[in-house]
């Protein structure tokens, strides 16, 4: 728990940071680790990584996401363009409350949808409910 509290103050102490900010960054995070979505990302295509996140306007450039040992990619909309970028996870649906939270998003290289509901228990997010379907 050391590590994490320590992690909280390097950010802090370098931009500054609210709870919105880190609680957002925290549940996604938490949405791409799901373990039944792991199927839809091939770490094992090389072209597939790092794993490519649409910005919004909640998820931002500066979060400090990871998966399979990369730092996630946050990707601009221009970039998504310029770059003609396939293999994109895009979190359509985030709304964030004090204690819960529910997400939508989609996977189109893969066809694939998720959403669900998060809660906080003891101070953490835990996942509640999620759903994964291809089209």
């Amino acid at each position: 728990m050391g590590k994490a509290s320590e992690s909280e103050s390097i950010l802090t102490k370098a931009e500054p940071v609210t709870s919105d900010f880190k609680k957002a960054e925290v549940i996604v995070q938490k949405i791409l680790d799901l373990p039944n979505l792991q199927w839809i990302y091939h770490p094992e295509l090389k072209e597939r990584l790092p794993i490519k996140v649409l910005e919004t306007d909640i998820i931002k450039k500066n979060f400090s996401l990871n998966k399979f040992g990369q730092k996630v990619r946050i990707v601009s909309k221009a970039e998504l363009k310029v770059e003609k970028i396939k293999d994109l996870v895009i979190i359509h649906t985030l709304h964030i409350k004090n204690d819960t939270t529910e997400f939508g998003l989609s996977f189109n290289i893969e066809d694939v949808g998720c959403s669900g509901n998060f809660y906080k228990k003891n101070g953490k997010w835990e996942v509640l409910a999620y759903s994964v379907w291809e089209n």
